[in-house]
């Protein structure tokens, strides 16, 4: 355990070298915060130098290196402290410094122990494989040996990738940096989200309770409110686990709900974590699975996705539009439209679906702010073509995969989204009554900045919640799924929406309900629905990670022990081939460990996971025309075909390990030694054949 900690500190030194190379540009973006916005400079740091060196390598004017990325950050670093310089502020930098370094300091620590906290967790169980892991790990590995931008598709060889990989970018930009492998980094990485969230959540709730307290700061509320929704927004689930083990309960006693604590404890061991995610249409008898999961299950299932990768930049977006979505006389808001632009260009490319959702955001929030449409409209299209220009070098080499927008037919029962959004509905819903009272009651026509801004990240949340209800889009997904995710990527967002208010709202209703016994009371509730979302990572935790026997951050071992012969081939792979050229292997289904060597060495492949580029290229016909060469290639008794076929693709290499053996067992060796091809690596059963052109 120990041992990993010169891991995890050289990766969190790195982190905040990013982080001070923009630290007066974040000073200067939030100097109205208290902490001035420090944490967000992490965020700042490695999206934007991460965006830089991207747009760069589009246009081949630089390569995807660590001297590359050394320079940029070198550039950025000038830049920042160079403005400093010239506008004579140095000075007032240092000031800024010396008065929040309290605070300052206390972040830090508290982002450490998060990152350290989580890395120890996935050393419990760091095996990278399951789920979609050799997807986000296959993306990571050919960004690692990446020339120039795009990066080529490991599992579509000769084309790029046609997936929202920004973020996958930005964590291979810090890996190629730290000069560690990615099995360690990946866990690594799924840590640093972890981390950044608790401790953006904690930084964007506080400020907006400081904006509150105007004339004084308050830090007993920030701490207290901040803490709280930095809680429920990382480590919080949902009423569906004490409801679903209240339900075992009776079901295990006859009938009965039986209260005492070997009752509830049987109805615990029967619980099953991600049942909190698949609740919705799940019932025997409803045609209607859906998806709708929150923050800390992907922390405990760690597949380095788009919609987690995304949790900090969009952190970021609604921070730094509370900062300058004030009350404005100009028409136009150029610093706001220009950063939203930005912003909301690197959420697309990371979870494409989180522009349009901060897209409403925005409008929302700032009809509520102006009251006024046509500037709402006109500061709309503004960002709007900002994000599009700001968009256009990866839109360039993509192709959208959406095929329309359905009306639902389908319609979720209240009791399962009360289950659901419930616990946050019931924190929520007494601070907007007394609201309205309050302001009827003082005969107040306009509300405080925060409260508008909170009300339009409520309206937006459950709006996310309707919407699903009402129209999906339709995607590739079977019939039985049609809304799954379409509601997995809005709620996934409304939940966030959600825990932000939660800390805010326990500390504005201090002031709102001025009856001691009623707001005791509301306390008592807000604790009861805070212990009862906080009880899931309880069970998540211990049943996917077990906590009894440490294994390390290195995630290849289950490699080593299940495929002993292909993790021989995988090391010597990345020893000895530099570059990308095409290693053939056998074609796999989805969610298996097929296509282990492109996803663990970042090769590319002709053909992968067949139903992932199945949706990348918006057709089965191109994936499974190559699918069906690779066969030909390993089975054909044709040399010449054979010969014909890796030319078309343009293979270097051809692997021969245990699962294509498995996969064809027609397998034809013969040809590639009739070929004349050498064996340049072979131990056992498994060999790589050097292909001679």
């Amino acid at each position: 355990m120990f041992a990993d900690l010169k891991y995890i500190f050289l990766w969190w030194f790195i982190i905040l070298l990013f982080g001070t190379s923009v630290l007066p540009f974040t000073f200067n973006l939030f100097k109205k915060f208290f902490d001035k916005g420090y944490i967000f400079s992490k965020i700042i740091g490695i999206t934007f130098i991460t965006y830089c060196i991207f747009v760069l390598g589009i246009f081949k004017l630089v390569t995807f290196s660590t001297p590359s990325i050394f320079l940029i950050l070198l550039l950025i670093s000038f830049l920042n402290y160079f403005y400093l310089f010239k506008k004579q502020k140095y000075f007032d930098f240092l000031k800024i410094l010396k008065n929040n370094y309290k605070i300052i300091i206390f972040e830090e620590i508290l982002f450490f122990i998060i990152l350290t906290f989580w890395s120890f967790i996935r050393g419990y169980n760091p095996a990278i494989e399951g789920l979609e892991k050799f997807m986000d790990w296959g993306f990571i590995n050919s960004m690692i040996r990446a020339k120039y931008m795009p990066p080529f598709d490991m599992w579509f060889a000769g084309e790029s990738i046609n997936y929202y990989y920004f973020g996958h970018l930005y964590f291979s930009l810090l890996t190629k940096f730290s000069g560690l492998t990615s099995a360690i980094t990946y866990n690594l990485s799924i840590a640093t989200v972890c981390a950044l969230t608790f401790v953006s959540g904690f930084s964007l709730v506080g400020n907006i309770i400081n904006h509150f307290f105007a004339k004084k700061t308050q830090f007993k509320f920030i701490l207290i409110g901040g803490l709280f929704s930095a809680l429920f927004l990382t480590f919080g689930g949902n009423l569906h686990t004490v409801y679903k083990i209240s339900k075992l309960n009776i079901k295990q006693n006859n009938g009965h709900l039986v209260l005492s604590k070997n009752a509830f404890q049987k109805a615990a061991n029967s619980y099953w974590y991600p049942d909190a995610t698949r609740f919705i249409g799940f019932d025997p008898d409803v045609d209607d699975k859906t998806i709708h999961e929150f923050p800390i299950y992907s922390f405990v299932v760690a597949d380095l996705h788009g919609h987690m990768n995304d949790i900090p930049i969009i952190l970021f977006f609604v921070a730094m539009l509370f900062v300058l979505n004030t009350p404005t006389p100009y028409f136009i808001n150029w610093p706001l439209i220009i950063y939203s632009g930005l912003t909301l260009s690197l959420a697309f490319m990371t979870n494409a679906w989180d522009f349009a959702i901060y897209g409403l955001l925005f409008a929302v929030t700032y009809f509520l702010i102006n009251i006024n449409l046509w500037k709402t409209i006109v500061n709309g299209l503004g960002v709007i073509i900002a994000w599009y220009i700001f968009t256009l070098p990866f839109s360039l080499n993509f192709v959208p995969m959406a095929q329309g927008i359905k009306l639902s037919d389908a319609q979720t029962p209240f009791y399962q989204l009360f289950i659901l959004y419930g616990g946050f509905w019931l924190i929520i819903i007494p601070y907007i009554f007394s609201l309205f009272s309050y302001q009827l009651k003082n005969r107040k026509k306009s509300f405080l900045y925060t409260d508008l801004f909170v009300m339009g990240l409520f309206l937006t949340a459950t709006l996310l919640v309707v919407l699903p209800e009402c129209v999906y889009l339709k995607d590739i997904y079977i019939f039985s799924h049609r809304r799954a995710n379409t509601m997995f990527k809005l709620v996934y967002q409304a939940f966030i929406m959600y825990s932000l208010i939660t800390g805010y709202v326990l500390v504005r209703l201090s002031t709102l309900i001025k009856n001691h016994r009623q707001y005791l009371i509301y306390k008592i509730l807000f604790l009861l629905i805070f212990i009862s979302h906080l009880i899931y990572p309880f069970f998540a935790i211990r049943s996917y990670y077990g906590l009894k026997n440490y294994k390390g951050l290195y995630g290849m071992n289950f490699l080593k022990d299940q495929f002993s012969e292909n993790f021989e081939a995988i090391d010597w792979i990345n020893k000895n081939i530099s570059g990308q050229p095409i290693m053939l292997e056998a074609v796999g289904d989805s969610y298996t460990l097929y296509n282990q060597i492109s996803a663990t060495t970042g090769l590319p492949t002709v053909q992968g996971w067949l139903v992932h580029e199945w949706l990348w290229r918006g057709g089965y016909d191109q994936p499974g025309a190559r699918a069906a060469d690779v066969e030909k290639i390993y089975t054909n008794k044709d040399r010449n075909e054979v010969r014909r076929l890796l030319q078309k693709y343009s293979v270097d290499y051809i692997f021969l390990g245990i699962n294509e053996r498995k996969k064809y067992p027609a397998l034809n060796e013969k040809n590639f030694i009739d070929l004349g091809f050498p064996t340049v690596f072979e131990t056992g059963k498994t060999k790589i054949y050097k292909v001679i052109k």
